[in-house]
């Protein structure tokens, strides 16, 4: 018989790491959705949690929206502080919206949970469900705002000197 053969173990490729401008967006959003996972933990196990937890499955899925995106600003422009270039802006105001939209959704989440410890019949839990449910498949892919456009530059006029 032959000898035993060692196979190397292959690693999946990580992505290299954000810069802190970019990590900062990222860490935002994802503490957003581990205060939503946990809240979808709190109710008692019903269809209000059922909702809850595919919620926060989909809320996962925006999560790695936010990664790639964060990775496509941080390739554009990777920064410490503040933002030059005018694809890394736009990027960074879609990721703002998108921390805003997360937060916005744990809130909500808050309430449901609240009113279903409170009242799991109650008729408001199902609203705030539905809304929910669709706010939270397209969180991180929100249109950016538009951005006002450029001033026209300024022409000084200089005095011609005479003498």
């Amino acid at each position: 018989m032959g000898h035993p053969v060692t196979v190397p173990r292959v690693r999946p490729e990580q992505p290299p790491p954000l810069s802190r401008y970019w990590r900062g967006h990222v860490g935002r959003c994802a503490a957003s959705v581990m205060r939503f996972h946990r809240i979808t933990r709190a109710p008692r196990p019903g269809r209000p949690a059922t909702w809850l937890t595919e919620i926060a499955h989909r809320l996962d899925t925006e999560m790695e929206a936010v990664r790639r995106l964060a990775t496509v600003g941080d390739s554009i422009e990777p920064a410490w502080f503040w933002l030059r270039v005018g694809p890394a802006r736009r990027i960074a105001k879609r990721l703002d919206n998108a921390r805003a939209a997360f937060a916005e959704a744990v809130a909500q989440a808050a309430e449901v949970a609240e009113q279903v410890a409170l009242d799991p019949a109650h008729n408001d839990v199902r609203a705030h469900l539905e809304i929910l449910s669709r706010q939270a498949s397209q969180l991180a892919l929100t249109p950016a705002p538009a951005e006002p456009e450029p001033e026209p530059e300024r022409r000084f006029w200089q005095r011609r000197r005479t003498g």
